[in-house]
């Protein structure tokens, strides 16, 4: 480990009462922020080097951690002209990148993250204070607050849908829904805001593909506008790709990386090969025999974040790429990752598609049904299904642990959730139990649209695994970066015409229009994507010693949340049988989470706050 601290910052309404608070979290490590009256403002733990931008004009104070296209000097015109909360909000949606933008308006205090969830926010109380925190985790700590065993239950299931995929281990830590801003008044409750609503997807191709170039430019503009060495992966595949030659723009000096794969038919090195003639800078090829393979060290659980890394399977290769680049003194690594849940779209584009232009929706269906294999009765009666979102989340409790639905439930919802074959009855009826308790009020999509819904549930759960990730590899000298993942790219993805997204004629139409002033034509005619299933597998069974060890020292069994014996079948064969690595995935994200909560975790900070009872094994403590 290269010794970099885990970074938090709490934020304080500006009142006496939040200066006690402030007053008793007294330690060396921490930092400060104050109001413009002099009261703490924002506590918290920083390295040199990620400072945030900070300007104060008279009574507005702004503060931005993260990467973002500004300065203190453009930051502080910035505040000097902003008269009232809902100019901070209108501030934050003028800015390109991905941060946390906090304000303190004549005592009020305005703060937001992004839209994918990527750059969180919660909320709790302390001594009848509303605090805001980064990380729950934090105001766990603060607060005293048990984790609950319930709710590290519902992280087994996959994949865990709206709205239980937000909730924190920790009940009475609150999340801020992410396209919500949070508001602390002196002597007021605190209170969320909507900041944000999908756009109606109906953008025609030309005017979606030049908001989206836009928007990527920007966003990678973002993390090069410091200059330095950034690092760039460089896949060949047509996400990765073109952020390397946005990145190549830029004032920084680029190092792109490729890693390998073990399949001899992987096509991605060619691909990339043929890119890196076109870029400038240093090109690093890693050989998989260089680094350790999927599943390495999976005994050996990296730092645990505030919910647990569904990533395990990747973490040690992750982590010793970012050691390597470090010792290059590349300050951040720029990631395709993201591009995915954006810029496709699952079928149920076609509901839409369908009320708008049926002779087109007709031509995709057959497309689809010829790619999935569907026949036609059936896709028919998944397009048909009237069910809201409260009805089809009621259903999915009903169906934990049933085989895993026909792919035609792609034209509704989403895939339902599941339970691996390893989890237990006890743990099975915990999730039914939470799905089914889901308010009324709670029970909404993400979006009115199937399909817009469904790209913003894949957004939040890759920025939640991202979440663990970047802090994983900053732990090593060079964190992840996401660009697909900013808020200027989602919205301009959502407004586009869906059907561009979702086509079976085509892969990422969008983004290859989007960039095609900026990346050699004869880079974007790939058609696909290379496929790491053979690295996964050869990982699986070089490694099934360890996670054998895991399976018989289990802490989820001994939680009474897994089979041990039949999670042990699943480690000690060449393939999990009858599921998905995202089901074994979860699990060791789980497993790795609770052992680390098992025991007392030392507390580098006085805490102050009432305890709360929760569901959770005698021997652990809060941290």
């Amino acid at each position: 480990m290269s010794g970099h601290r885990r970074t938090w910052f709490v934020v304080l309404p500006d009142n006496e009462a939040a200066s006690a608070v402030a007053a008793g979290q007294g330690t060396a490590e921490r930092r400060a922020l104050l109001h413009p009256g002099g009261r703490p403002w924002i506590i918290g733990a920083w390295p040199a080097g990620e400072e945030p931008v900070v300007a104060q004009a008279g009574p507005v104070g702004l503060a931005v951690f993260g990467a973002a296209d500004t300065d203190e000097e453009e930051l502080l015109r910035s505040a000097g002209r902003i008269r009232d909360p809902y100019d901070v909000l209108a501030l934050a949606r003028d800015l390109a990148g991905s941060f946390h933008l906090l304000a303190t308006v004549h005592g009020t205090v305005v703060a937001r993250g992004s839209l994918s969830g990527l750059r969180r926010l919660h909320l709790a109380e302390l001594d009848g204070v509303p605090v805001l925190a980064d990380r729950a985790d934090t105001l766990a700590a603060l607060t005293r607050r048990t984790p609950s065993l319930d709710r590290l239950a519902l992280r087994l299931a996959h994949p865990l849908p709206h709205p239980l995929d937000g909730l924190p281990l920790w009940p009475g830590v609150t999340p801020v829904p992410p396209h919500h801003a949070a508001l602390l008044a002196p002597d007021r409750p605190a209170r969320t805001l909507a900041h944000w609503q999908p756009p109606t997807p109906d953008r025609p191709q030309a005017e979606a593909a030049t908001a989206l170039g836009v928007a990527l430019r920007r966003a990678v503009g973002a993390r090069t506008r410091a200059g330095g060495l950034v690092a760039a992966d460089l896949s060949g595949g047509l996400d990765s790709t073109p952020l390397c030659f946005l990145a190549a723009r830029g004032p920084a000096e680029l190092l792109t990386v490729t890693l390998g794969s073990t399949d001899p038919h992987h096509d991605d090195a060619a691909w990339a090969a043929r890119a890196a003639r076109h870029l400038p800078g240093e090109r690093l090829v890693l050989s998989p025999d260089g680094l350790p393979a999927m599943f390495a060290a999976v005994d050996a659980p990296g730092p645990q974040g505030d919910e647990p890394f569904p990533w395990t399977r990747t973490r040690a290769r992750d982590e010793a790429v970012a050691r390597l680049l470090a010792a290059r003194g590349a300050r951040t690594r720029i990631s395709g990752e993201g591009g995915d849940e954006v810029l496709q779209v699952l079928p149920s584009y076609l509901r839409l598609l369908a009320a708008r232009r049926p002779a087109t929706a007709a031509r995709h269906l057959r497309g689809h049904r010829a790619r999935l294999r569907w026949g036609l009765p059936a896709a028919l009666r998944a397009l048909a299904d009237p069910r809201p979102y409260p009805a089809w989340l009621a259903h999915a409790a009903d169906r934990l642990t049933h085989p895993g639905p026909p792919t035609t439930q792609l034209l509704g919802w989403g895939p339902e959730v599941r339970l691996a074959p390893w989890i237990t009855p006890h743990a099975a009826d915990l999730v039914r139990e939470q799905l089914r308790a889901v308010p009324a009020a709670d029970a909404a999509p993400l979006a009115p649209e199937h399909a817009q819904h469904q790209v913003l549930s894949m957004v939040r759960h890759s920025a939640s695994a991202m979440r663990q990730l970047i802090e994983a590899t900053a732990a090593e000298g060079t964190p992840y970066t996401v660009p697909f993942l900013d808020d200027h790219v989602i919205d301009a993805c959502l407004a586009a015409e869906p059907a561009l997204r979702g086509t079976p004629f085509g892969y990422k139409p969008l983004l290859t229009a989007a960039v095609a002033p900026d990346v050699p034509e004869e880079l974007l005619r790939r058609t696909g994507k290379g496929d790491f299933s053979p690295d996964a597998h050869q990982g699986l069974a070089r490694h099934r010693p360890e996670l054998a060890a895991l399976a018989e020292d289990s802490a989820l069994a001994r939680a009474g949340l897994v089979d041990p014996e039949a999670l042990r079948r699943v480690c000690l064969g060449l393939y999990p049988p009858g599921t998905s690595y995202a089901a074994l995935d979860a699990t060791l994200a789980c497993e790795h989470w609770l052992r680390a909560h098992e025991a007392p975790v030392p507390v580098s900070r006085p805490v102050i706050g009432s305890s709360k009872e929760s569901a959770w094994p005698s021997s652990c403590a809060p941290m």
